[in-house]
């Protein structure tokens, strides 16, 4: 079976991929739209039997922050078979590919949104965020009177985008959006709210008033108001906008948004009668690229050494050993593919990804037996990669 990127020709056939996978309740093939013309064809890879399309995936490039740097990211997603090729194995095929594509273009990070997280652990992709998702009364909302202002406008324009390239420097694990365009896309129909110091953004939220079983995880949707994305800068910002969500007492009744585990909701409201506060699994890291990742990173220490052998199946130039070291503010890795001498941590491809992106700290992943460490470098290991706050708020 030939795997390989698609091309124009490929588009229609991989169309209707995507409809038979995720569109069914169409049950025809007619008003094809998905991917639209605009969408790049060689973002996609199927597996051909002989001439026919059987199987499917796409990635779109994003940057990503991660522990306060900056790094190139293909986030996965349309990943689709015909019905009667599952169970062959054809995606994994497909997903190999696509890392040795990100490696020969110095993509070193891969993100998912799985449909089943043992599906995609198995090729080494990892689960590193959780979010909260709340539901609770408007009228339980604390109103306290601010001198900031908020303002609706029509599109995603530059203020937005200012107030989210700011906030997102307070996670250690979030992507970095790409042109105002993606965002247009994803939110044009929803309504959008600017919060103002005087002339300057502070924050933003964006919000839709929902109908009756559009979101599945809500008790009363026709009576919620759902945040579609929030963000601010200060506490003051924090509080105007929730100061507008007060304002809507009389048209809805209650408030349902995602929320970074980390942030503080119950202190907002009155009485805090939270409908539900349900745990989202969200998004799942693949390290494609160790060497880049660990020459990139900032470390909170200076003039440490660390060796790391890793165990990674389908990206072989990972399965090794990895000899990090710090000294004088430069960092160093030196890789090989065998070694007689001992390592301080052993550690499989995913869990090695939870422990980067700060999902999960060396105790945790010790308590499970996940990992093997040199205890004598326990304290240093602990130091190098602590629990961070990650919030990947983001679609594909």
């Amino acid at each position: 079976m030939e795997i390989r990127k698609l091309t124009e020709k490929d588009r229609e056939a991989y169309r209707k991929l995507m409809r038979y996978a995720f569109e069914t309740a169409k049950n025809n093939y007619e008003d094809l739209k998905w991917p639209s013309d605009k969408i790049l064809i060689d973002w996609h890879y199927g597996a051909f039997d002989e001439e026919k399309l059987v199987a499917g995936a796409g990635i779109i490039p994003f940057d990503i922050r991660m522990r306060s740097q900056d790094f190139k990211m293909y986030g996965v997603g349309g990943v689709a078979s015909k019905p009667e090729y599952r169970n062959r194995g054809i995606i994994r095929e497909i997903m190999i590919k696509m890392f040795k594509d990100m490696q020969d273009n110095n993509i070193p990070l891969s993100v998912l949104y799985p449909f089943k997280l043992s599906f995609y652990e198995v090729l080494g992709y990892k689960l590193v965020d959780e979010h909260f998702a709340y539901e609770f009364n408007i009228s339980d909302i604390l109103y306290k009177e601010t001198d900031y202002h908020m303002k609706e406008v029509e599109r995603i324009n530059d203020d937005i985008r200012s107030v989210y390239d700011r906030a997102i420097l307070n996670f250690d694990y979030i992507a970095k959006r790409p042109e105002i365009q993606f965002w247009r896309n994803l939110y044009k129909n929803n309504y959008k709210f600017i919060c103002y110091n005087g002339d300057q953004p502070v924050g933003y939220i964006i919000i839709i008033f929902t109908k009756k079983n559009e979101v599945e995880w809500l008790k009363h949707p026709e009576k919620t108001i759902v945040i579609q994305e929030t963000f601010w800068l200060d506490q003051k910002a924090k509080q105007t906008i929730f100061n507008f969500l007060w304002s809507h007492r009389d048209q809805r009744k209650y408030v349902a948004g995602v929320f970074s585990t980390n942030e503080n909701i119950i202190d907002l409201l009155r009485t805090p009668r939270i409908k539900s506060r349900k745990i989202i699994v969200n998004s799942l890291l693949r390290i494609i690229d160790v060497k880049n990742v660990l020459e990139n990173l900032k470390y909170p220490l200076e003039n440490f050494s660390i060796t790391f052998h890793i165990h990674d199946e389908f990206c072989p130039w990972n399965n090794g050993f990895f000899t990090l070291t710090s000294k004088e503010k430069e960092v160093n890795v030196e890789f090989k593919e065998s070694s007689k001498e001992s390592v301080d941590r052993e550690i499989d491809i995913g869990y090695f990804a939870q422990l980067v992106a700060g999902f999960r700290t060396v105790r945790d992943l010790l308590e499970f037996g996940f990992i093997s460490v040199n205890h004598e470098k326990l304290e240093l290991l602990e130091k190098l990669f602590p629990k961070t706050n990650n919030y990947l708020h983001n679609f594909f």
